[in-house]
């Protein structure tokens, strides 16, 4: 199961840098097609808005994953083995209650909107709970894959499957390789 969990989000924040590179694409055509031929677009705006929140909440739980998230290196590699693995419980624990929030609030946002029929306004016209669904549904993919990091550190394995403390700086290299 938490191999399954790894991959949905190894691939959603895969798909989450797809959704910024055609924002990208799509911001560039809007500034030529205003500034160049004088004839800006209806949508681009608005696809760029909804495209930024989906990627940026579907790569949340790659985030937690790939141990990418903010910390105190300062302080943290300062602690020896068993005070790093109470400061990542602490962590995870913190990131799930923080996520059980999100959900339930975020849930009854985007439900109220669903029901009620509120949307954008503009000419697109886009229903609001589209957006408003993506932020308890990216919260969902948090929650689930602390709870398999928390899990991992409790079991004594490494977060994120990986090198406990050099996780980010191996997946750098890796993608960049040694250099010049």
């Amino acid at each position: 199961m938490m191999r399954i969990i790894d991959a949905i989000s190894d691939w959603l924040g895969i798909l989450a840098a797809w959704l910024f590179f055609a924002t990208g694409i799509f911001l560039t055509f809007e500034v030529g097609s205003r500034y160049l031929f004088n004839a800006p677009t209806v949508w681009v705006e608005e696809i760029s808005q909804l495209l930024l929140i989906a990627g940026v909440y579907l790569a949340v739980s790659r985030t937690i994953h790939r141990r990418q998230n903010i910390r105190i290196d300062a302080l943290y590699g300062q602690l020896g083995p068993r005070f790093k693995k109470v400061a990542d419980v602490f962590a995870l624990l913190c990131i799930i209650v923080f996520s059980g929030f999100i959900i339930w609030y975020g849930t009854a946002i985007a439900w109220d909107s669903f029901i009620v029929g509120r949307s954008t306004g503009s000419i697109l016209n886009i229903p609001n709970w589209w957006s408003e669904g993506l932020v308890p549904f990216g919260f969902v993919l948090v929650a689930l894959q602390a709870l398999t990091e928390l899990y991992r550190v409790l079991a004594g394995q490494a977060w994120g499957g990986g090198a406990a403390d050099d996780h980010t700086d191996t997946d750098l290299k890796a993608t960049l390789g040694d250099g010049p």
